[in-house]
């Protein structure tokens, strides 16, 4: 394991992978039907997929929904083994 790689480096890997290996799962899905299979993970609200806080003046909409397939997957396995290669 790394010792000079910090926690932050680590994240913005994890998150780059994600968004990575979703955007080519999506794209390579055509030729490659198994690939873009996934699913969605949603906080808050399950029908909308969003928290609404009405002020009377004011309303905010919170939500997030984290959509993943196996392109997702197969970026964050080869961020693991670039991350920890000795």
């Amino acid at each position: 394991m790394k010792v000079s790689s910090s926690k932050g480096t680590f994240f913005l890997i994890m998150v780059f992978s994600l968004v990575a290996g979703t955007f080519f799962g999506e794209l390579l899905g055509e030729f490659i039907p198994v690939l873009a299979r996934g699913f969605e993970i949603s906080l808050f609200d399950r029908g909308t997929g969003s928290w609404l806080i009405n002020f009377n003046f004011i309303k905010i909409d919170l939500g997030m929904i984290v959509k993943l397939n196996l392109g997702s997957f197969v970026f964050i396995i080869l961020s693991f083994i670039l991350f920890y290669k000795k």
